[in-house]
């Protein structure tokens, strides 16, 4: 930081401070002392005792009051008053804890706690000016301490601020805290903000480092791969999560991001060998499930697909993306009925699932020989969830060309490219509907459109 950003944060913090410890902190609020320094002593101790009992039974407001009654007979101990905003910190008073914590941070200026107290209680609050005020003072005042930038670090990590929290690693890591975990930290810091180069350095020497633990070296190598797929550079990325398996076989997000990344590239094959291995060395994990049966089923290995995802229905009945692969499988290898039936099994489960009955008319108009009236059924219900889906009057107008209804074809086709005109399918079909009731300058006029949109969308 340079010499203005350095003023800047101290003013900051100092204004900060003025406006929370106020000329004369619970002055108002303490009644006369009329106690000897012993007794005074005595009664401190008491109310210490009183007010740990009360924070470990949750008893805030109690232990607050007798920390004031501390204060006021100590004004001076920074101790009391770190307590006393930690006490009301717990018991959602963000505002006095900020007072109490500014006034420890004053009292005892070479203790660092107060500061990430109220580092704490700024982000609880939200108040992100106010904690990039506090981080800035702890800069200044405890540049050296890697210890306390990594605690910040960690906590900023935790509540998603994740640029505060590369600062504060960047802080621990200058101050010389560069061990192996904490360049880890930074690397996985660096991949959430996107600085991918920076995060596969810091990580990769991590990897391979081979004296350090296996399971820091995979998670260094699973960071790498991450990263090196985000910079766009997928085969160093498959390399290095390949190695985090390899390094650790008990980590899931290992083979996970391994299988994802795979699947991306269309190996879908070798997606669903590494969930396979996944599978062995972790046999109680439902999360594999879903992955391996829909990279099992993009393989066209359909049979061992099904299996798969049946099994992940029966062990979690809410897992309700498994039954649209299952009824996709189905389809594919023409067991329509059964395709219907898991659609049916997931309305039953799930009666509100989007698209829902859109997706059981779809599927009812691959059925041989088609149930029209219940088809007509479906759509009517899907009409009423989703009005202006321009799927349901195209599908309802192929269902009354299918019945002869033509004048009920027109309306529903004309009513599909009124609500979706970009679409060519409800031109081609009412075109074809057109020549058939022998309007054909209407037919040619609808084709015509249906070449032009199909002419001009962007493959």
């Amino acid at each position: 930081m340079n010499s203005i950003g350095v003023r800047r944060s101290v003013a900051a913090y100092a204004s900060l401070l003025a406006l929370t410890i106020g000329p004369s902190m619970h002055a108002a609020d303490c009644a006369a002392n009329t106690l000897g320094p012993q007794a005074a002593n005595r009664r401190l101790e008491e109310l210490g005792k009183s007010a740990q009992v009360e924070m470990a039974q949750r008893r805030f407001a109690d232990a607050i009051r007798h920390l004031k009654e501390a204060a006021c007979l100590a004004p001076n101990d920074a101790r009391i008053f770190y307590s006393l905003g930690s006490a009301q910190a717990a018991s959602g008073d963000f505002l006095s804890a900020r007072k109490s914590l500014a006034m420890a941070d004053r009292l005892q200026p070479a203790n660092p706690l107060p500061l990430v107290m109220l580092a704490r209680v700024n982000a609880s609050m939200s108040d992100v000016d106010s904690l990039k005020a506090t981080l800035s003072e702890a800069a200044v005042r405890f540049a050296t301490n890697s210890d306390l930038h990594a605690t910040l670090a960690q906590f900023l990590l935790q509540n998603k601020l994740f640029d505060l929290a590369l600062a504060e690693a960047l802080r621990s890591h200058k101050a010389g805290g560069a061990t192996a975990q904490s360049v880890m930290d930074l690397a996985v810091l660096e991949n959430t903000v996107g600085a991918y180069d920076d995060a596969i350095r810091n990580a990769v020497s991590i990897e391979n480092q081979t004296d350090l633990p296996a399971t820091l070296r995979a998670s260094a190598a699973g960071i790498a791969g991450l990263s090196y797929e985000s910079s766009g550079q997928p085969e160093s990325a498959i390399s290095h999560l390949r190695q985090a398996v390899q390094l650790d076989p008990s980590q899931e997000n290992s083979y996970l991001a391994l299988a994802f990344l795979l699947e991306k590239t269309q190996q879908y094959g070798e997606a669903a060998d590494v969930l396979e291995q996944a599978r062995a060395k972790l046999p109680r994990s439902t999360q594999l499930l879903l992955p391996l049966g829909s990279d099992l089923i993009l393989a066209e290995k359909y049979a061992a697909g099904i299996d798969v995802l049946q099994e992940l229905v029966h062990k979690t009945p809410n897992e309700y993306e498994a039954y649209l692969k299952l009824a996709d499988a189905f389809r594919k290898t023409g067991a329509n009925d059964r395709e219907i039936q898991i659609l049916i099994d997931l309305e039953n489960q799930k009666p509100d699932y989007p698209n829902i009955h859109l997706l059981l008319a779809r599927a009812l108009l691959n059925l041989e020989p088609v149930d029209y009236a219940k088809t007509l059924d479906e759509l009517a219900l899907a009409e009423q969830g989703s009005p202006l889906d321009a799927e349901i009057s195209y599908l309802r107008g192929r269902i009354y060309m299918a019945t002869n209804h033509s004048d009920e074809a027109v309306i529903a086709l004309r009513r599909a490219i009124e609500l979706g005109p970009m679409d060519p399918g409800p031109y081609y079909q009412l075109g074809r509907l057109y020549e058939k009731l022998g309007q054909t300058q209407m037919a040619k006029d609808t084709f015509a459109r249906m070449q032009y949109l199909k002419s001009n969308t962007i493959q």
